[in-house]
């Protein structure tokens, strides 16, 4: 309930009115770090509002495979 809360006043408050297109962003064999920015700098050309600001961040997540590795 919180999350669809957030994200509608995130929509509502979104300082950018005309969204622009942007690529899907492959790591590669880059650095996480720097795949992290490139990310984050895409994301905030769609975003940006106080919700954002203060409250969205970004989460990696990683799956191995117990049996493989």
């Amino acid at each position: 309930m919180l999350s669809f809360l957030l994200d509608g006043l995130h929509e509502d408050l979104n300082r950018v009115k005309k969204k622009p297109a942007t690529d899907k962003i492959e790591g590669g064999d880059r650095p996480d770090a720097e795949v992290a920015k490139e990310s984050w700098d895409t994301y905030l050309l769609r975003n940006k509002s106080i919700v954002v600001d203060s409250l969205q961040g970004q989460l990696k997540s990683k799956l191995v495979c117990p049996k493989c590795d």
